[in-house]
């Protein structure tokens, strides 16, 4: 017989403002990473014919090396996002699974890059930012199903 997985009674939750708190700031920047790189993934020769448009040099080169990496770069980053999105929707409705989703597209979201650019620069923010936010929702796991 299986045992089924008992949540502690609804006092014992915490309060979950900071469980909506993350999930809105992931739905905000997962669905605009989804629709951007799925954007240049579909329209990639345009954004590569008309680098020379981009007034400021530095932003050109680090726009130019990010499509060096082709179209299948940019469409698997917007499949990852679509992940991340879908994880957040699931902790937002306190299912577990949700977080293994979410950690495992934002994790290989980080890869991604140094997998398809050569001497890409990591940059430390989004190493922080990726590890506040897993950590915040591993804070909530417990009360999860």
């Amino acid at each position: 017989m299986e045992e089924q997985q008992q949540l502690p009674p609804k006092e014992a939750i915490p309060n979950l403002v900071l469980l909506k708190i993350l999930c809105v700031f992931t739905f905000v920047g997962s669905g605009l990473g989804f629709l951007s790189y799925g954007i240049i993934g579909l329209v990639h020769t345009y954004f590569s014919n008309n680098l020379a448009l981009i007034p400021d040099e530095q932003n050109r080169e680090l726009i130019e090396l990010m499509l060096s990496a082709g179209r299948i770069f940019f469409f698997l980053n917007a499949i990852l996002y679509g992940v991340s999105f879908a994880g957040a929707l699931l902790l937002w409705r306190m299912q577990k699974v949700g977080f293994h989703f979410y950690a495992a597209s934002q994790i290989l979201l980080l890869i991604l890059p140094m997998a398809f650019i050569k001497g890409f620069p990591m940059p430390g923010t989004n190493i922080f930012l990726s590890l506040v936010f897993i950590w915040g929702y591993s804070g909530f796991l417990k009360y999860m199903k």
